[in-house]
């Protein structure tokens, strides 16, 4: 019985290890005394069910352990961040418990140190998605619709708010807004790529088309800059007369946009 009683010990300081680890990532919170407080909610853990309590009391015997728990690893803030962190912290409880339960389901009881695995397997797990999604939501934040106007056509498409565009036009003075082939010639129809490749670009065939010389955003060398008539980034911010660059770096493959953006046009 007490080898059973160290295992069960073990295993519960383990889950709870993940679960205040977890909630720590999903709010970006730092932790203090983590095996301390994995430890003492497992001991109320164990002990409860030897005093015959009613369901109810149990219940609040829990949260007033989850509440124990949290203050020794957490700075408390304020309430309403304690209270989120309270709500995080049983929600994960939640997905451990329900991981090992829905296992049980299907193969049966099986050994305390099982769980401890299923524990790992599931918090790499969550790690992993929660990487995947803020990674997806961040960069999110920092796409803009952008729609290009110029000698009465448009030309709509999703742009990326990079800080490392900081391309200014020598000439004029004014930020550079990138792009691709791919939205160029949605501008200018007729001009191919091969037009570029063989440095056989008229240049008074573009509005203020001139070339720049650069060394940022992963390129060298000289650029093709020209302006557009209006470029309306968001649907609410409309800016006149702006200057474009016909980046040929490949941007579009790191950002997924063929429209890099700069910090002055948003």
């Amino acid at each position: 019985m007490e080898v059973v009683v160290e295992e069960a010990l073990f295993v519960g300081v383990v889950l709870n290890f993940f679960v205040l680890k977890l909630s720590a990532l999903v709010l970006k919170r730092k932790t203090r005394l983590t095996l301390i407080s994995a430890l003492v909610g497992e001991v109320v853990s164990l002990f409860a069910p030897l005093f015959q309590i009613h369901v109810a009391l149990r219940i609040l015997l829990a949260v007033l352990t989850s509440v124990v728990m949290l203050c020794i690893s957490f700075a408390f803030e304020s309430w309403k961040r304690f209270g989120g962190l309270l709500g995080v912290f049983l929600f994960a409880t939640f997905i451990f418990g329900g991981a090992c339960e829905m296992i049980e389901s299907f193969a049966g009881s099986f050994p305390l140190f099982i769980v401890s695995i299923v524990g790992c397997v599931v918090y790499v797990g969550c790690v992993a998605v929660y990487k995947v999604v803020f990674k997806r939501v961040r960069r999110d934040e920092f796409v803009y619709k952008v729609k290009i106007v110029d000698s009465g056509q448009e030309v709509v498409e999703e742009g990326y708010l990079d800080s490392g565009n900081v391309l200014y036009d020598g000439v004029s003075g004014k930020p550079v807004m990138l792009i691709t082939f791919e939205v160029f010639k949605q501008i200018y129809k007729d001009i191919p790529l091969s037009k570029f490749l063989t440095k056989g670009v008229d240049l008074s065939s573009i509005k203020n088309g001139h070339y720049i010389k650069i060394n940022s955003v992963g390129q060298g060398g000289r650029m093709l800059v020209f302006s557009v008539d209006e470029v309306v980034v968001g649907g609410e911010k409309s800016f006149s007369n702006v200057m474009l660059g016909l980046s040929f770096s490949g941007f579009e493959k790191s950002f997924g946009k063929n429209i890099l953006l700069h910090c002055d046009l948003v």
